[in-house]
């Protein structure tokens, strides 16, 4: 009797793991099927956003970075010295900075940071990359877009990292501190250019895949 009673308690034991598993289940699938609608919609407002009317910088207000990402927008003005070198970022599976550059805009007394493409890091972490920054006016167009979210943090790295004079390596993108930092005032929020660049160096290799593209030697040397 007593083991006739202990199978059958085995049993509702086993059919009780197997309906919270089965559960357990049902509601990672639920769960998976809702991310999916949700990656789905947010592309397509991606692309809404990206055939919307242009927003002109220099006349519309940004409070909200999240409500514009993703626009179309143009901006007239001129880089500005500060450069922030965003760590950790690989390309083609090397490790460098996404470079951002402070851009004034023409009667605002506000800068957008400009996400100018991807250049590789130095092997001696103290060393500042060189690229150069055009002083002319400049009438960019691309789209605003988010900055990347913090990436690997090494341990004892500052969060904001001073190598020159106007250049800070940084392990995220805080507007209110590189705000502070800089000592201007950053609207939140990016641009990314169309013609973002790949700034490369010596022994660099890139390829095209049928792709519009150009390149300029940015430098003194032969290449």
């Amino acid at each position: 009797m007593y083991a006739v009673v202990r199978r059958n308690l085995v049993s509702i034991g086993l059919l009780a793991v197997a309906l919270l598993v089965s559960a357990l289940l049902s509601s990672l699938g639920m769960w998976q099927l809702d991310r999916a609608a949700q990656k789905r919609a947010a592309f397509a407002e991606y692309e809404r956003r990206g055939v919307a009317e242009e927003v002109d910088l220099n006349r519309t207000s940004v409070g909200d970075g999240v409500a514009l990402s993703g626009y179309r927008v143009a901006a007239t003005g001129h880089y500005l010295g500060p450069n922030i070198l965003l760590d950790n970022q690989v390309h083609q599976g090397r490790v460098g900075y996404l470079v951002y550059t402070v851009f004034e805009l023409d009667g605002r007394r506000q800068s957008i940071l400009v996400n100018r493409g991807w250049i590789r890091s130095e092997a001696d972490r103290s060393s500042a990359p060189r690229f150069n920054t055009p002083s002319a006016k400049q009438r960019l167009e691309g789209r605003l877009s988010q900055p990347p979210a913090m990436g690997l943090r090494f341990e004892g790295s500052e969060l904001i990292e001073r190598l020159t004079d106007d250049m800070w390596r940084v392990q995220g993108i805080d507007f209110v501190a590189l705000s502070a930092t800089t000592a201007e005032e950053l609207l939140p929020i990016t641009m990314l250019l169309d013609d973002t660049e790949y700034l490369l160096k010596a022994g660099d290799t890139v390829v095209q895949r049928g792709t519009n593209h150009a390149w300029s030697n940015q430098s003194d040397d032969v290449c």
